[in-house]
């Protein structure tokens, strides 16, 4: 959310100004990739499939463009026009979906375990385990043959295998999606959940709504416009990685984030002190959400991508590279499609309007980030900006705020959001007679410079031993006191009717959100397995999803030891 207003002043203390000289190379480095914008036209001429080419030159008009490409089309798709979205305008329809909720891990341990209990605790759906006990060093050369690039190969194709199969004809009704159901994919081992579903699913559809808007804004005109977001990825402040790696991010090519542009003072959007101030533009494909059929269509992108590039032999270091190289191709193709809007020089015939079409097939894939990080909070170069606070307690607010140089404070209370969509956090737990804590009495993760209080915190900040707070911050999260309790009540309860996850309004009523209906009698994670769809995803206990990796009984550590450090043993 962005700030309001433009009177806050900034303390810059000198503890502020530190610069790792190791990190002055990739700052030159990631600097020089950004200014390379003729890679974009290289690159773009081997896009589009069926032999279309596409070459996005300031000099070349759309006539010579369109035709080009039209020449090349063997067999047109007939009567095919550039698609037009006019719901991005009129809201959502009503009626119910479902929220499934993916998450890529083949190994078990406490990390993970954090991740899945947070989540029922919280009362989200039961999350869905891909590629469980898969073994990725045997290596099968689809992922160029090379073990170290298969775990993110991996993620891509079995993430889109379970889309595939939950929509498809053979899976059985109590795991089934539509298209337009919804799907939150995240990394496994450093996410944890803070705020409930109802909270994530308002600020998703309310992210989509002011991100079309802009789009509207900036398409100008009241018709109908090409392009929309229904999916909303993760953003980070740095553009990583560089185009050494294999993919181009168009980092120049990417939109403005929405935040207030002095949101760090005079340094903002400088890479100074490794990208600190930089307002958070940038891809991390650590978390997604989005409907179904869109998340089919980009994931099936990217995997082709990192199939080509694997037969050309690039070396990838991850897979967030392909995923914003696919995102950056989309943002130069909507700063084309606005430049030649309402020209003399659009498309006026049937055949160019069927290559239009298909150029806009290859490129819009209704991508848009987090820019007010309002769902997804990675604390990568952002480690300094956010701690945990009781938001009622002004005085610490006001402590840790002066400490980082914000006077006067920012954050000024619970999220507006989270106090009209949630009931007391703890309501189900504390014993009769005792006050119920509000929001504004447990502690949060919230950033002091830009107020986001997320969803969910992401932590991947690892230089200087930051990815040990996924163990020294654990006890530091509102529900940890209480996480045996809370997953007790969920695990154990006896309705087998699914509640609501949120209400959503929408122009013709409501659309409400359900679990999928195998959260009904399922109440702990389930695997995916393609040959298990017909009779239904297998459940999983806690034991073999948290237990270290090597852990016996015999052994000396184990991992309730970790997850609910009280002495109780498992669950």
């Amino acid at each position: 959310m962005a700030i309001q207003g433009s009177k806050t002043s900034l303390l810059w203390s000198g503890s502020l100004q530190t610069t790792h000289a190791s990190d002055e190379s990739l700052d030159a480095e990631k600097d020089a990739s950004v200014m390379a914008r003729p890679v974009i036209t290289r690159r773009l001429l081997r896009l589009l499939t069926r032999g279309i080419v596409f070459v996005v030159g300031a000099m070349i008009g759309v006539h010579v463009f369109i035709s080009f490409i039209s020449a090349k089309i063997r067999q047109p798709v007939p009567q095919a026009e550039e698609i037009r979205y006019p719901d991005a305008q009129q809201g959502v329809t009503g009626g119910e979906r479902r929220l499934a909720i993916v998450v890529p891990a083949n190994n078990p341990g406490p990390d993970i375990c954090k991740l899945v209990a947070g989540a029922i605790a919280l009362d989200y759906p039961s999350p869905i385990l891909i590629n469980w006990g898969k073994n990725f060093s045997d290596v099968d050369g689809s992922a160029g043959g090379v073990a170290a690039w298969a775990p993110h190969f991996g993620k891509v194709t079995g993430t889109l295998e379970y889309l595939d199969r939950v929509t498809g004809p053979d899976i059985n009704t109590r795991d089934r999606l539509d298209d337009e159901d919804l799907v939150l994919i995240l990394d496994a081992y450093d996410i944890w959940f803070q705020l409930p579903p109802s909270v994530l699913l308002h600020r998703y559809h309310e992210s989509n709504k002011q991100a079309n808007a802009r789009l509207a804004r900036q398409w100008g005109g009241s018709e109908d416009i090409p392009m929309q977001q229904t999916i909303i990825i993760s953003a980070q402040k740095r553009c990583y990685p560089t185009l050494k790696s294999g993919s181009n991010l168009h980092c120049d090519a990417l939109p403005e984030s929405s935040l207030r542009p002095d949101i760090y003072g005079p340094r903002t959007d400088t890479t100074a002190s490794d990208h600190r101030y930089v307002r958070p533009r940038y891809i991390n494909s650590g978390s997604f959400m989005g409907p179904v059929g869109d998340m089919k269509r980009y994931f099936r992108r990217v995997k082709q991508r990192m199939e080509r590039q694997f037969s050309e032999g690039v070396q990838l270091p991850g897979d967030q590279g392909v995923f914003g190289e696919i995102l950056g191709e989309q943002e130069v193709w909507r700063q084309w499609r606005r430049d030649q809007h309402g020209s003399a020089m659009m498309p006026d015939n049937e055949t160019e309007n069927e290559a239009a079409a298909l150029v806009q097939r290859d490129f819009e894939y209704h991508l848009g980030l987090d820019y007010t990080q309002g769902l997804f909070l990675p604390t990568v170069y952002s480690d300094k900006d956010g701690d945990f606070v009781s938001l009622n307690n002004q005085s610490a607010v006001e402590d840790r705020s002066s400490q980082l140089g914000i006077s006067p404070p920012r954050l000024q209370g619970v999220p507006k959001d989270v106090l009209a969509h949630t009931d007391n956090p703890l309501a189900e737990v504390v014993l009769p007679g005792d006050d119920e804590p509000t929001w504004g009495d447990v502690p949060l993760y919230a950033d002091f410079f830009t107020t986001a209080v997320p969803v969910m915190v992401h932590h991947n900040a690892w230089k200087h031993g930051l990815k040990g707070r996924r163990t020294s911050w654990w006890d530091r999260t509102w529900y940890f006191p209480h996480l045996r309790q809370l997953l007790e009540l969920r695990i154990n309860k006896t309705s087998v009717k699914l509640a609501p996850l949120a209400r959503v309004p929408a122009r013709d009523g409501h659309l409400t959100y359900f679990a999928p209906r195998s959260d009904a009698e399922k109440r702990t994670p389930r695997v995916f397995r393609a040959e298990g769809v017909k009779v239904g995803l297998e459940e999983v206990g806690f034991e073999e999803v948290c237990r270290y990796p090597e852990e016996t009984e015999e052994t000396e550590k184990h991992w309730y030891d970790e997850v609910f450090r009280d002495g109780k043993g498992s669950i």
